[in-house]
């Protein structure tokens, strides 16, 4: 028996996708916007060297002067200043929210970021498969850890016993930086059409990533090095075939755009990019691919990021998820988001006179001999 099982994921963005570092970009400081709606990002160290061995521009750097304004026309696209240049400019903010990049400023797919998609599709299926039911688990008093008691029955009580532990990725390729883009994002309800503005780095739809990976199979085996008694049980072995994941991720992602088309005909947005999506669903499943979609990253919202369409079916959802932990309540007017209706806005790129959702991949899998 092979000790490994070795694969390779094409991926290929099919909306803008933002993963990102916690890090926001402030005007002048950290970045310009340049002629013809260009933002460049400022070259810090270079910055600081430059005017460190000039003392009247120090001085007016250390009194809080941005660095815009002492380089002044000495930013361009081709200055040694300037790290990058994105196309597009921030509307309506000063902020940017930075993507995440490697040392080149090449953008990349981190695999964590992928395998927390995955884990959240497989206990979504496992939740059905099973039956479950919200009277019939313990959900923890905080909720952001409100399903660790599921999580840990399903996959394993320690991470030494977690099934996932098995799959093993590598960060995807890094891309060129060309398909990083500036992208204004609001946040949209039917109460406000054009809400909080938020610009953001982002990868283009049509950018391809490439990402390597493995199944360590020695943990499905009783001799394996983990432990001899403590080994992962064979029918969880199953849970990591890829026909068992792209099925999952369909039938999760059919139901959440069944919800997400709802709601855009509900507050007047066209619903065709979540129609698209649906409709290349149901061709990869006519047509026996392995492919399959996931939501990744910034704007995916409570839908993707929780066990979501499966808990709005559930009968005892408003009493024990939506009242308990205060879900949909404006902190502001204090007003709440009735259960049948939450989540009530959801984060859009506005690319021309069309809003996208934000962080969708299709997923080829290709396992290795």
């Amino acid at each position: 028996m092979a000790l490994k099982t070795k694969f390779l994921l094409a991926i290929k963005v099919l909306t803008p996708l933002h993963i990102g570092t916690g890090n926001e970009l402030v005007q002048d400081f950290d970045y310009v916007v340049f002629q013809g709606g260009k933002t460049l990002r400022l070259h810090e160290e270079r910055i600081l060297e430059w005017i460190s061995e000039r003392g009247e521009d120090f001085s007016r750097l250390t009194q809080g002067v941005p660095p815009s304004e002492i380089l002044g026309p000495a930013l361009s696209p081709d200055s040694p200043f300037v790290r990058y240049a994105l196309p597009g400019a921030p509307q309506g903010t000063r902020e940017i929210r930075e993507c995440i990049k490697d040392v080149y400023d090449r953008p990349y797919l981190p695999a964590s970021s992928f395998k927390g998609a995955l884990r959240t599709v497989l206990l979504w299926k496992i939740w059905k498969n099973r039956r479950l039911a919200l009277a019939k688990i313990r959900l923890e008093e905080r909720k952001q850890y409100a399903a660790q008691s599921l999580e840990k029955e399903v996959f394993g009580e320690t991470p030494h016993e977690d099934v996932l532990r098995a799959l093993r990725l590598r960060d995807a390729q890094p891309i060129e930086r060309d398909r990083l883009v500036l992208v204004n994002v609001r946040v949209v309800s039917r109460s406000s059409r054009n809400g909080i503005p938020i610009a953001l780095e982002a990868i283009v739809s049509q950018t391809a990533f490439l990402m390597e990976g493995h199944i360590d199979e020695t943990a499905f085996q009783p001799w394996g090095n983990w432990s001899k008694e403590k080994f992962l049980p064979k029918e969880k072995r199953e849970w990591l075939s890829w026909e068992f994941i792209a099925q999952a991720a369909r039938e999760r992602a059919l139901q959440k755009l069944e919800h997400d088309i709802r709601w855009a005909e509900r507050v007047g947005i066209k619903p065709e990019p979540w129609e698209k999506l649906s409709e290349e669903i149901h061709a990869a499943e006519r047509s026996s691919r392995k492919g399959f979609p996931l939501q990744i990253g910034f704007g995916s919202g409570w839908l993707s990021t929780t066990l979501g369409p499966a808990l709005l079916a559930d009968p005892d959802y408003a009493r024990l998820v939506h009242e308990r932990y205060g879900l949909g309540r404006n902190p502001r007017s204090g007003r709440k988001t009735p259960p049948d209706r939450y989540p009530a806005s959801r984060r859009l790129a506005r690319l021309g006179n069309l809003d996208l959702p934000l962080g969708w991949v299709w997923v080829l899998p290709k396992e290795e001999g």
